[in-house]
């Protein structure tokens, strides 16, 4: 990792202000009863973290400083103008906020056709240049374009679908950082699997913590997309092993758009991969609970179920989806 200067200038002061290091862990804040189904006496809490409320205003912000500082200190960013990277948006856009910090001009990204017209404006107000992919099954994927453009002089892809960086900036701070939160108290951790990078940096921490959290993954169901995740069959293209020890959970768009509605709501502005996270974290909840000894395996050492899920969004890049994915009745206050 980049060390900071002993008097930094404001390129300097930049780098700091990126660094996870040098912040607070993102805010854990527990749901209100309206949002939690289970009674009172089933002592269920459950947790949103926050991970909108960090620099970058998204979930990317760590595992993007984390590749491209490590890439600093192996001496990969010499001679190197522009990053290439493959992203649903979010890593684009937290690659960009930082990447003239660590001296780069910009950054290019392969990103879905259908990305939302909000996020593409955010994209072009930062710089980056946008190729589309559609990733149909006679074409290449998104991921190795990025690699593909990459390989040119002056360019690299730091590839976060597969660079051990990602996950490990999870494992350095998301998940140490919601263990310390709960006072060590948390059962169940669940996250929305794109790069799967959440899930897998998280599962390595918990062990090294000698933790027993349970994971839960969620995944698209098939036929339904919902920005930043992906369904078991998109996820054929990820590197990493995020199978082991991770309860799958699949989620649909509209389901996820509805919990992103009642957590907006509730005060919180979590977007549709957040409200995705919940409606997964819920469903596995109420599996869980038919089984009475699978339920209280989710116990703590109190007799308590601390779950938590992540949210790596908020609404606005999103808010024309919401009044065509959600039926009116949905609104209604």
């Amino acid at each position: 990792m980049i060390e900071p200067a002993a008097n930094p200038t404001v390129f300097e002061s930049l780098l700091d202000f990126f660094d996870p290091a040098r912040h607070a862990p993102a805010p854990l804040v527990l749901l209100p009863p309206a949002l939690n189904p289970f009674p009172e006496g089933e002592r269920v809490k459950i947790y949103a973290k926050l991970m909108y409320l960090t620099p970058t205003l998204n979930l990317k912000w760590a595992p993007a400083y984390g590749m491209l500082a490590e890439a600093a200190a192996a001496g990969r960013l010499e001679g190197i103008r522009r990053l290439v990277e493959a992203s649903s948006g979010n890593m684009a856009l937290a690659l960009a906020q930082q990447a003239r910090a660590f001296g780069l001009s910009g950054v290019s990204a392969c990103v879905p056709a259908d990305l939302a017209f909000v996020k593409k404006e955010l994209l072009h107000l930062l710089g980056v240049e946008l190729t589309y992919c559609t990733d149909g099954p006679r074409e290449p994927t998104a991921i190795d374009k990025a690699r593909s453009l990459g390989a040119q002089d002056g360019f690299l892809n730091l590839g976060q679908y597969g660079n051990a960086d990602n996950p490990g900036a999870h494992a350095r701070w998301t998940a140490p950082g919601v263990w310390e939160q709960t006072g060590g108290a948390l059962t169940v951790f669940c996250a929305g699997l794109g790069t799967t990078g959440t899930l897998v940096g998280a599962r390595e921490a918990f062990r090294s913590l000698e933790a027993r959290v349970q994971l839960v993954g969620c995944l698209c169901a098939p036929g339904t997309a919902v920005p930043g995740v992906r369904s078991e069959a998109r996820l054929a293209q990820i590197a990493f092993d995020w199978r082991e020890g991770t309860h799958r959970v699949e989620v649909a768009t509209r389901e996820s758009y509805k919990a992103s509605l009642d957590l907006i709501r509730s005060g919180l502005l979590a977007g549709p991969s957040s409200g995705f996270a919940l409606a997964g974290l819920l469903r596995f909840l109420e599996g869980c609970r038919r089984d009475s000894a699978r339920w209280q395996e989710l116990r703590n050492a109190s007799g308590d179920i601390v779950a938590t899920f992540v949210c790596g969004d908020t609404p606005h890049l999103y808010v024309d989806k919401y009044t065509t994915i959600l039926d009116a009745e949905d609104f209604a206050t």
